[in-house]
């Protein structure tokens, strides 16, 4: 299971940080800064292509 970490209280500012990190193994996979909450959206369809819709969880911190 991956989970796609994003900071939810910056929604509607720019410079949103974000984190993709493995539950199983608390690893982290890759972490940066988002400019517009849009580009979040974008990287979680990215992650689900790549990981498998089911294997993946956004969680808004």
């Amino acid at each position: 299971m991956i989970l796609f970490k994003v900071d939810d209280r910056k929604l509607g500012k720019s410079n949103i940080k974000y984190s993709v990190v493995d539950k199983d193994t608390n690893e982290l996979i890759i972490s940066g800064v988002f400019e517009e909450f849009g580009q979040a959206s974008d990287k979680y369809y990215e992650l689900k292509d790549e990981y498998g819709s089911s294997n993946v969880k956004m969680v808004l911190r």
